[in-house]
């Protein structure tokens, strides 16, 4: 157990010591700490949904790191090998997502949330079913709390006169892996988040990496809005 967490431990009078004690008690004080911050906890999704992504995703890291290797390969021999795997990973992953959406569709609150979260342009099935099963707490945090979590909230960097550039990161990288690809969706074809990424690229001569980052967070938290409010996009309020 943390040694952060002792005296949380002698506060709450438990001498016992157990591994499911100590589980029990990490997680109070987690929560406890979360709380004292501002922050709220992670909401409890739904397992069973959260296991399917995680191997839909290693599916698609699987399938990629083939590709790549059936690119550089000249052998034809090897190369039929390649693309059997490739095959069967590509099988796999179908079925996956099928049962994914199979899943959602069943469940008819999570099913209505789909349909709300694709309202938002760039937002697609896929998009749709990583937020719901990779981000729970999605409509239930501040729009500064779900860009932090996720890892979109800029982290200011100085140490005394020195001041680094703020950087985004850590959080949840499925999630935006999950809305890059949505973002560069929604930048090709006409659309509200189509001028905000043009503008600041075109006239805050914003870098385009920069500028889809922005565009990632104002999704993200249009989509907290949507969840919220229960409402789907244009419906749903931002602030």
């Amino acid at each position: 157990m943390p040694t952060t967490s002792w005296p949380f431990r002698k506060v709450r009078g438990i001498k016992a010591k157990t591994d499911k004690i100590d589980a029990r008690l990490i997680a109070e004080f987690t929560a406890a700490e979360l709380v004292r911050r501002g922050v709220r906890p992670a909401i409890l999704g739904d397992d069973a949904l959260r296991e399917m992504e995680g191997r839909r995703w290693q599916l698609v890291e699987l399938l990629q790191a083939e590709r790549c290797r059936l690119a550089m390969t000249r052998s034809a021999a090897v190369r039929a090998t390649v693309q059997a795997v490739i095959d069967v990973l590509t099988a796999n992953l179908d079925a996956i997502e099928l049962q994914l959406h199979a899943h959602i569709k069943a469940t008819p609150e999570l099913a209505q949330r789909a349909r709300m979260l694709q309202s938002l342009h760039g937002v697609g099935p896929i998009t749709a079913m990583v937020l719901i099963a990779e981000l729970p707490e999605l409509g239930l945090l501040t729009n500064k709390q779900i860009a932090a979590l996720v890892g979109l909230a800029p982290q200011t960097r100085q140490s005394g006169k020195t001041k680094g550039r703020d950087r985004t990161g850590h959080g949840r990288p499925n999630i935006r892996r999950a809305l890059f690809n949505a973002a560069r969706a929604a930048i090709r074809h006409p659309s509200p988040l189509k001028d905000f990424y043009d503008r600041l690229v075109q006239e805050n001569r914003r870098p385009g990496k920069v500028a889809l980052t922005a565009l990632m967070r104002k999704m993200l938290v249009t989509l907290n809005a949507i969840v919220r409010d229960g409402q789907p996009w244009k419906l749903a309020k931002q602030t």
